[in-house]
């Protein structure tokens, strides 16, 4: 008898940590379905940074999930670098970074809520470009709201800046 309950009690930390692998791969597992296509909340990102009468981005208010901190990757960054910072084996992190580098004109966005990751999706620049370098520590939620500024590109369209807004700046929210 004794011996079945120590069993039971050395299983359950592993039981935890095989449900938190499986919790992180099942919520992640949607975020970003096509591997080098922009994510959902990219297209709200670019939906309201392209309107030309919006001015500012909560970008609290288009997500749906929890998060508490902004993590941004540029074009170029390496899927062993994303794992790396995401603490990943190989094997889990290729479920949830799907592309060798993060794609030309592009950056990955990622999401976590008290250290944990709970959203990465590619962002496509077209629909805005963030003008801020929030480094390893990321970015609070409360930092999150961005101006929009519309400048001419290269090309006929305006590409969109998503400058930070101080949070005394941007008042109450």
């Amino acid at each position: 008898m004794k011996q079945r309950e120590q069993t039971r009690r050395s299983a359950v930390p592993t039981l935890r940590r095989l449900s938190s692998v499986l919790l992180f791969i099942g919520a992640l597992a949607g975020c970003n379905l096509a591997p080098n296509s922009a994510g959902q909340i990219s297209e709200r990102i670019g939906e309201v940074a392209n309107e030309p009468s919006s001015k500012e981005l909560d970008l609290g208010r288009l997500t749906s999930f929890g998060w508490d901190r902004l993590y941004l990757f540029k074009a170029g960054t390496t899927r062993e670098a994303i794992c790396r910072f995401l603490s990943a084996n190989r094997n889990l992190c290729d479920r949830v970074v799907r592309y060798e580098s993060v794609p030309a004109a592009h950056m990955a966005i990622l999401f976590a809520l008290d250290g944990r990751l709970t959203h990465i999706e590619l962002h496509a620049l077209a629909n805005g470009e963030f003008d801020v370098d929030p480094g390893p520590e990321g970015l609070p939620r409360s930092d999150c709201v961005f101006r929009i500024r519309h400048a001419a590109s290269t090309g006929e369209a305006s590409v969109a800046h998503l400058e930070p807004i101080p949070v005394a700046a941007s008042g109450p929210r």
